[in-house]
């Protein structure tokens, strides 16, 4: 999606640019007023792409290389866009001191005598509010759900102050008819995501068939497809709703089945209140099921024959569903494949893997790695097994830290970026 971002940006530069040319107000081309405008335009654009790349649309999804990126993409450029708005209010502090204004009834709510001032300062202050609660980590994962749907409100608030108020795009057309097609973008993206996509997004019916519990944090939900079956590349995660439930928050999970097998499996580790609660699930219980979502998947690199697979935790949930189809696929490959964890009573799904390995068209080497045992498992040893290194790729999944640090270490040993496929098991 960093070209969406970068293409974006290009047009309403460019078009900014021949906007201010053309305007006769004379007012200087690069005064403290031009720059705020422009940045103003850029966060406009930001935000737009932004929630265009969260609106979990399969549709949409592929130009952001899966929605695992997008979101990726949005916890990156996400406080870069509040930033700019913050920058475009500052910039227009030296013109009110050198006009002899104040400039508290430029950033207190309502202190001005003129009411768009005041309330363009208080929607900053919201916009900051929300953003410094919406970034934290402390937060639940369904409170964090709840502020990001508040980007919408906060874009269509500042856009509307934006297309009434700027001097430059309310002069040139061409400018304001692409600012315009930003801003239907973000709120149509906004109304699909946060108010029509229980309604009306493609969902499948499944059933509650078994719950298996695996060890005391981590726990299968098999469900069986109650019309047709879900379509999906091993590797993917999907969103599980429970319709009985009187908070129907979606969470997101990734498949550890195979496509070839009827049933639909997904490993969660139980962190959250929605995660405790799935053990009280009885056979039969309804659940609704949205994707599948992500690009983490062998498929989308078949022209890399020799992988590294390497799960840290849980974030072996996917190359357990990558596996099991290895055993169905007729597709031969190459695979090295690193199951991390702190020690035997935290790698639940060793004992599965050991039974699979055997089974697989491709040939895998199998190593589970204990780093309360041996230590923290590094690029310097993976590279060590596999020989040579000019064709081999690796897929990552894990704790955001863990898949940075590895990366480092890959990208350090000389390993091309687009031969490190990485997944943060981490979607906030």
């Amino acid at each position: 999606g960093w070209w969406l971002v970068g293409g974006a940006l290009t047009v309403t530069t460019v078009l900014w640019g021949a906007g201010r040319a053309a305007m006769t107000d004379g007012v200087p081309f690069l005064s403290w007023l031009g720059p705020s405008l422009l940045i103003s335009a850029w966060s406009i654009t930001i935000l737009a792409v932004l929630l265009l790349a969260t609106t979990r649309s399969r549709s949409v999804e592929p130009f952001f290389g899966g929605l695992d990126r997008a979101v990726r993409l949005h916890r990156h450029l996400g406080p870069l866009a509040i930033g700019l708005m913050l920058v475009h209010v500052a910039l227009y502090v030296p013109p009110v001191v050198e006009a002899g204004g104040s400039v508290a009834d430029l950033l207190v709510p309502f202190r001005s005598s003129h009411a768009v001032e005041g309330f363009n300062a208080l929607i900053l202050w919201v916009v900051v509010a929300c953003t410094a609660l919406a970034y934290s980590r402390r937060l639940r994962y369904e409170t964090w759900l709840s502020l990001h749907g508040l980007l919408g409100p906060i874009f269509l608030l500042t856009s509307a102050h934006a297309l009434s108020a700027g001097p430059t795009i309310n002069a040139y057309e061409p400018l304001r008819f692409w600012m315009w097609i930003l801003v239907l973008v973000g709120a149509a993206s906004w109304l699909y995501r946060v108010v029509l996509y229980r309604w009306i997004a493609p969902r499948f019916r499944y059933a509650v068939r078994e719950v298996d519990r695996r060890s005391d944090d981590t726990v299968d939900l098999v469900l069986r497809p109650q019309s047709r079956r879900m379509i999906y590349e091993p590797g993917t995660f999907v969103f599980i709703n429970r319709p009985r439930r009187s908070r129907r928050e979606l969470h997101p999970f990734s498949i550890s089945s195979s496509p070839a097998e009827r049933d639909l499996r997904v490993s969660v580790r139980m962190v959250g209140d929605f995660t405790r609660d799935l053990p009280s699930l009885a056979p039969g219980d309804p659940v609704e099921v949205f994707g599948p979502f992500g690009g983490f998947t062998p498929h989308r690199y078949a022209h890399h024959r020799r992988l590294v697979w390497i799960g840290a935790g849980i974030g072996i949930t996917p190359f357990l569903g990558m596996l099991r189809f290895e055993t169905t696929n007729d597709d031969f490959r190459r695979i090295w494949l690193w199951y991390v964890a702190r020690d035997a009573g935290h790698a639940p799904y060793d004992g599965e893997i050991r039974e699979i390995v055997p089974k697989a068209d491709s040939y895998v080497d199998y190593e589970l790695w204990l780093s309360g045992e041996r230590g923290r498992l590094t690029a310097s040893r993976v590279m060590e097994t596999v020989q040579p290194h000019d064709d081999v790729a690796v897929m990552l999944c894990g704790s955001p830290g863990f898949v940075r640090d590895m990366a480092r270490q890959f990208a350090a040993l000389g390993l091309p970026p687009e031969r490190i496929i990485a997944e943060d098991f981490h979607f906030h």
